[in-house]
């Protein structure tokens, strides 16, 4: 089964062939509400290579999740297999409860290229994600995610911003999501340096504490160590678990085992 059709199978759409442009919101929607933000894997010392075979053997045969140089990847590659000009990109993600950035280069986005024009794409950034592809000239897009848009803003960590009002924030502002360089393509190595640095680093986010979350249809779940969260709209109900709870919720909610890390 070509990378096509197992990806749009795992995410619950039917084939289509071929992939035009239109396709690409429903395509990312029923991502983020299928495969999970998570780094069970960052804990269990178990990550796989980046290549599209590992990509697809982790997260569409094995049914897991994965942070953004995975998610991004497997999508890079299934817009490449369908015919669409692409290239993964360096990010750097902004931490606005420390007011400053985290840590340098470690976020992968997709950049394509369509008749339409160029757009920013975006399956790995937690509960985030704006579900629609992101126009470069600097349109706003709006979904249930909230409104986004791209900032032609250089910083010391990019080309430009990824902007966003998220619908779950009652304040409506504009913030940063990241800063994103635009005229860099990542190659494979890359990604597999990008990898190594989040697993590795002190700073690294995702090697610490179990996070697991994904979109739903009326907003997200999130899943960590201690809690569990339902939100719904700007509205969130979140419960103290044990450890038993959370791998019960983390195979219910989100298929996934958790492995010898608790």
């Amino acid at each position: 089964m070509s990378l096509h059709s197992a990806l749009l199978s795992r995410i619950g759409i039917k084939t289509r062939e071929p992939i035009h442009f239109k396709d690409l919101g429903d395509i990312l929607r029923a991502f983020s509400r299928t495969v999970p933000f998570e780094n069970f894997r960052i804990l269990n010392k178990t990550s796989g290579r980046l290549d599209q075979a590992s990509l697809v053997s982790k997260l569409v045969s094995g049914q897991e999740g994965g942070v953004c140089y995975e998610l991004n990847s497997l999508l890079y590659y299934f817009f490449i297999e369908s015919g669409m000009n692409a290239a993964i990109v360096p990010g750097t993600v902004y931490h606005h409860g420390n007011g400053a950035w985290s840590l340098s280069g470690t976020h992968a986005a997709v950049i394509a290229e369509a008749d339409e024009g160029a757009y920013l794409l975006d399956g790995g950034f937690g509960i985030n994600v704006a579900q629609t592809p992101i126009p470069m000239s600097g349109e706003t897009v709006q979904t249930d995610t909230g409104q986004f848009r791209v900032a032609n803003k250089p910083t010391a960590e990019g080309t430009h911003l990824l902007e966003m009002k998220l619908a779950h924030e009652e304040a409506g502002v504009w913030k940063t999501g990241y800063a994103f360089n635009a005229e860099k393509s990542l190659r494979l190595s890359d990604l597999h340096s990008m990898q190594q640095k989040i697993q590795e680093h002190p700073g690294s986010p995702f090697n610490k504490d179990p996070l697991a979350a994904k979109r739903t249809a009326t907003g997200f779940i999130t899943l960590t160590k201690d809690s569990f969260t339902v939100t719904s709209g700007t509205k969130s109900e979140k419960q103290a678990i044990s450890e038993t709870e959370f791998v019960e919720i983390a195979e219910r909610e989100f298929g996934l085992k958790t492995g010898p890390f608790l």
